[in-house]
């Protein structure tokens, strides 16, 4: 018997054609298209939320139905293209005699027995937020990467690591987790943390997560439940703000929604190349309507345990750097009103490693040695709320988010502290703590689409204090201080100096404040042409109290305290001007001018009359020229992108190591980076999909570099700057009761300097990875390969008194993942 499902009283309105593995006969549009938004859930869920959005009937006998998952659907399509997507690899095909008013369900199979052929498939289209509103990622007039979370399964893709090492002209940097750093288009001269603001910001939905100062950590975020990930190539002053030299990176969480019950539990175990433990993952996902259409809470959990695969040597500890990950995310959406809607997000995120990540390549394969372990903690809260308003003339968006990082970790510093105790003291710890504490507002109005002048306007303020402690101690350092320095600085110089057995103490408070003004518009003064401008207001504030104290002090001032304070302002402008060409739907073509700027700020080490540096640095900016092309072709199943930039970047803040082996910044002249971005993905049909993208970079110093006993000369390359990276996933999925899909993934990356006199050096690897899955019921079981050759590619370098240090790319890892859809 047929069930008949929809609107209300359970009819299932929506248009539906054969699925894209399946030719069908066109059918009458009845409306134009329309902006969905609809959950990857069991069919029956799904498409009672399509039918509330489009309003066409849809009869599906029940038994068709059962035990069929759809995909999840966003973005602006005509009704038709819609029911397309999310029938794609379902097994169900419709058909329609009344041009889509109504569409009946069938197994697909039936429908290709009268099709004869099959259909190549479109590729989808993905909404972004680029611009501070929803678009086609495919009409940004800028270099957007966005990856939606299906992709992101697909690609088995956890953290930073799992995609950002695939986005053309991204570097990460992986070091410490927690500690690592993202590069886009070569805006960086340092591969580690950067002593000031980092040079690519990172946000989650819209929140960001860096500092006026020096990094408190960025929580890597799972990338279960996530909406999308959006890379933002070039500067982001614009619209976003300070800490967007190369771009951005800004997660969006899947939302709760109030349509619609759905819930998905994952599970994982894997295996990793010298390990002795097996590691796993346990992740859940629950999206409850509360009030149907008006109240929903979406409660996500996850947890993943993976094992060390370094040996310290000097402790007697194998596998040292084991990592334990904790998450969870709670979010609530309010519909009070067809006009308003209020969503809010808990997020918190727990980070502990047992050791450091880097080895000694002069030790052995994955060896390393200190007298210590070497543990890091960082943990996460962030807390916000947003409101959207519909104005009928525009969008108001009120946000607002307070956000709490901490982390602690410990470092083996006796190599550096031993020789002034010569050689008699044990194992130091130097033991640094950062503490961050941000509240942040925003408040935007956006105009509706579809004019000659599309506009936004906006107000934000940012308000960040950080707190860095640091300080270095022994069992007896005070007795040993007596005894060593009471002849060069007098009876009692253990007591002072070294008090409650602490030789050195430091600690740092930074208030940094900032205001803005913002807005851009949009003229489309011919039916192919745009033009928009925009520009930002900035008002920055950044106050800085140092205190110093202990042995360390008395040797470098002669005081036993040292206090200092310094406060700085700036403001200007950051403006964007692009110019757009779209000649017909499949082809468009811009040109493009932005401005991005960072803080600048107190450098967070003792001064020293033995090792002089600068007690603090500016800020810095460049300007970004590029030009792009997005085109699609054979009826969109092959896009092909290309973009070329020019950075012209002054003042630039350059991390340095003094003679004591602690780091600092400086402003030393200007740089430029060229580059070209090359991406293409292409569907031949609806069971194959490859993604490729291959980036050149060219990032060099324009000015010499003179710190006082060498001299860097102009040209010299930036670290990190890897000429070259590629990227490649090719996906195949099988028809069948089964559904199975495999892809092969490779990445690589050129070998470049890990620091400005190229002296160590990281990349020169690629990395193949490759996966095969299975629906079996509800349940898809995945088995995959990681770094399938095992290499040892150097993602970062350093370093150090005790030689070069290295972090590598994960060894080979085999494991089993279980996906289960409610």
């Amino acid at each position: 018997m047929n069930s008949v499902l929809g609107r209300r009283g359970g009819l299932l309105a929506g248009v539906a054609v054969v699925s894209l593995a399946l030719a069908s006969p066109g059918w009458a549009q009845p409306q134009g298209p329309v902006r969905v938004d609809i959950p990857q859930a069991d069919a029956a869920s799904a498409l009672q939320s399509y039918a509330r959005q489009t309003g066409v009937q849809i009869f599906a006998p029940a038994e068709v139905l059962r035990g069929v998952v759809t995909r999840r659907v966003q973005g602006e399509y005509t009704a038709e293209k819609a029911l397309a997507l999310m029938l794609e690899g379902s097994g169900l095909a419709a058909s329609s005699k009344d041009g889509g008013k109504t569409v009946t369900l069938a197994p697909a199979a039936a429908s290709a027995a009268s099709a004869g052929n099959e259909a190549v498939g479109q590729l989808d289209e993905v909404v972004v937020t680029a611009n501070k509103r929803e678009e086609n990622v495919r009409k940004v007039a800028g270099s957007v990467t966005a990856m939606t979370g299906k992709q992101l399964d697909q690609l088995g893709a956890q953290s930073f690591a799992d995609y950002l090492t695939r986005t053309p002209g991204v570097q990460f940097n992986a070091a410490m987790p927690g500690l690592s750093t993202v590069t886009i288009r070569g805006v960086s001269t340092t591969t580690s943390i950067d002593v000031g603001q980092a040079a690519t910001g990172v946000y989650l939905n819209d929140i960001p997560l860096t500092e006026p100062f020096n990094s408190a950590g960025i929580p890597d975020i799972d990338t279960f439940d996530v909406e999308r990930v959006e890379v933002l190539r070039g500067p982001q002053g614009t619209l976003f703000g300070s800490a967007t030299l190369g771009g951005a990176v800004n997660y969006i969480a899947a939302k709760a929604r109030p349509d619609a019950f759905a819930a998905r539990v994952e599970a994982s175990t894997f295996a990793t190349a010298s390990s002795g433990r097996l590691g796993y993952t346990a992740k859940a996902m629950v999206n409850l309507p509360v009030i149907t259409d008006k109240l929903a809470v979406r409660v996500v959990g996850t947890y993943r345990e993976t094992p060390g695969y370094l040996d310290n040597v000097g402790v007697g500890r194998k596998d040292s750097n084991a990592i334990d990950v904790t998450g969870g995310r709670l979010m609530v959406e309010w519909r009070p009103t067809d006009r308003i809607s209020v969503s809010g997000l808990s997020l918190y995120s727990k980070t502990h490693n047992d050791d450091a990540f880097w080895g000694q390549p002069a030790l052995g394969e994955l060896k390393r040695s200190t007298k210590l372990l070497e543990p890091f903690r960082s943990d996460a809260r962030i807390n916000s709320l947003r409101a959207d308003v519909d104005l009928d003339f525009a969008t108001l968006t009120v946000s607002g988010a307070h956000t709490r990082k901490t982390t602690l970790n410990l470092t083996d510093f006796s190599a550096v502290f031993g020789p002034v105790f010569r050689g008699l003291a044990p194992p130091i710890p130097l033991t640094t703590a950062r503490h961050a504490d941000g509240d942040m507002f925003e408040a935007r109005l956006t105009s509706k689409g579809g004019g000659p002048i599309e506009w936004l306007v906006g107000a934000s303020h940012n308000h960040i204090e950080t707190d860095l402690p640091s300080g270095a101690g022994f069992t007896g350092a005070g007795a040993l201080t007596e005894r060593l320095f009471a002849g060069a600085f007098g009876a009692g110089v253990g007591a002072l100096a070294a008090p409650n057995d602490r030789f050195t103490d430091y600690k740092l408070h930074v208030d940094g404040v900032e205001k803005a003004l913002f807005g851009e518009a949009t003229w489309r003064f011919a039916p192919s042409w745009r033009l928009t401008a925009g520009t930002r207001y900035f008002d920055t504030e950044l106050e800085n109290d140092t205190v110093q104290s202990g042995l360390f002090t008395l040797f470098s001032t002669g005081q036993l305290v040292s206090r200092s304070h310094a406060k700085s302002h700036e403001d200007g402008f950051t403006p964007k001007v692009s110019l757009t060409y779209e000649p017909d739907a499949e082809h468009m073509y811009y040109a493009l001018v932005s401005r991005g700027y960072r803080f600048g700020g107190p450098n967070a080490i003792p001064q020293s009359s033995l090792y002089p540096s600068p007690a603090s640095f500016g800020s810095d900016s460049l300007i970004n020229y590029e030009i792009g092309a997005r085109t699609a072709w054979l009826d969109r199943t092959l896009l092909l992108d290309a973009t070329v930039y020019y950075i012209d970047w002054q003042d630039i803040q350059l991390l340095r190591v003094r003679g004591d082996n602690l780091a600092y910044a400086d402003n030393v002249g200007g740089a430029r980076n060229i580059g070209v971005d090359l991406a293409a993905t292409w569907r031949p049909t609806s069971h194959f999909d490859l993604i490729s993208s291959v980036g050149y970079l060219d990032a060099k110093l324009k000015d010499a570099v003179d710190d006082g006993s060498s001299v860097t000369p102009a040209g010299t390359i930036l670290p990190g700057a890897s000429r070259w990276r590629a990227a490649s996933t090719a996906i195949y999925r099988w028809d069948g009761p089964f559904k199975p899909t495999t892809s092969a993934s490779y990445r690589y990356v050129s070998s470049a300097p890990s620091d400005l006199g190229g002296a160590i050096r990281q990349g020169g690897y690629g990395v193949l990875d490759l996966r095969a899955s299975g629906q079996f019921g509800g349940a898809r079981i995945e088995g995959f390969v990681e770094n399938v050759g095992d290499r040892r590619g150097v993602t970062v370098a350093e370093t150090s008194r005790t030689g070069v240090r290295q972090y590598y790319v994960r060894p080979r890892t085999i494991g089993l993942r279980v996906t289960y859809d409610f």
